[in-house]
């Protein structure tokens, strides 16, 4: 009796769980299927990742080599290559090299249109503003004053890498250009405002002191111990006079 009693719960059991499998077996059958090819869309994203990154890498290798070789066209042009397949951090930096190939070829134009590349790919405002920043350095050198300038404000942000450096060669692009109030009044800016790198606050109170120094001071043009010409001698001065 006792067995027959526990062969009827065993049915009644595998009757339930028969019904809740018809139920819900195709949901579960479906999370399954989206776990697994979740889990292999990861790794393959991942693989993927890893074989172009090694390849980016192969690559960069190769053209530092040729520019060591001295084929710094060949070199140029494998890292603009390689700029166009390779992530975003390998791309930047390509550019970057490649500017400086051109920078030591004279092409100042190229290395500033491939440093304006490089901002584009790379993703931190550390390496985005450092190639902006050697634009400007290279168009301080050409004498384009106006344009560094111009470019130099959008270094200028609270939270900027290089604030402080775009402020004090915007000020020197100022006063080689001849606006020496504009020169001013941001070499009073960087020697004055706390947090300034010590460096360029150093600079900018030396550019003020040459400056103070180049400006003529107005003194009165009168005395105590002199006496205008063409104006009437004292009462004193006559007397001794006769």
């Amino acid at each position: 009796m006792v067995d027959f009693i526990n062969e009827v719960e065993e049915e009644l059991r595998k009757d339930k769980y028969n019904q809740l499998l018809r139920k819900f077996g195709p949901y579960i059958v479906g999370a399954i299927i989206i776990i697994v090819a979740g889990t292999g869309f990861v790794e393959y994203r991942k693989y993927s990742k890893e074989k172009i990154a090694k390849a980016a890498s192969a690559s960069y290798m190769s053209a530092s080599m040729l520019e060591q070789e001295g084929k710094l066209d060949e070199a140029t042009n494998k890292f603009i290559a390689l700029s166009e397949l390779a992530p975003n951090g390998y791309a930047g930096l390509s550019l970057s090299r490649a500017a400086g190939i051109q920078l030591r070829l004279g092409e100042y134009n190229k290395a500033i249109a491939l440093l304006d590349k490089a901002s584009e790919h790379f993703e931190t405002p550390l390496h985005k503003d450092l190639a902006q920043l050697k634009v400007l350095y290279i168009l301080m050198d050409q004498g384009r004053y106006d344009d560094v300038i111009a470019r130099a404000g959008n270094l200028m942000y609270d939270e900027g890498p290089y604030r402080d450096l775009a402020r004090e060669i915007a000020a020197q692009a100022s006063l080689q250009a001849g606006d020496e109030k504009l020169a001013r009044k941001e070499f009073t800016y960087l020697a004055n405002t706390p947090g300034v790198q010590r460096g360029v606050k150093a600079r900018a109170g030396q550019a003020l002191a040459l400056l103070k120094a180049k400006t003529p001071e107005i003194t009165d043009a009168k005395s105590d111990n002199k006496t205008d010409i063409g104006a009437e001698p004292s009462k004193d001065e006559q007397d001794k006079q006769d």
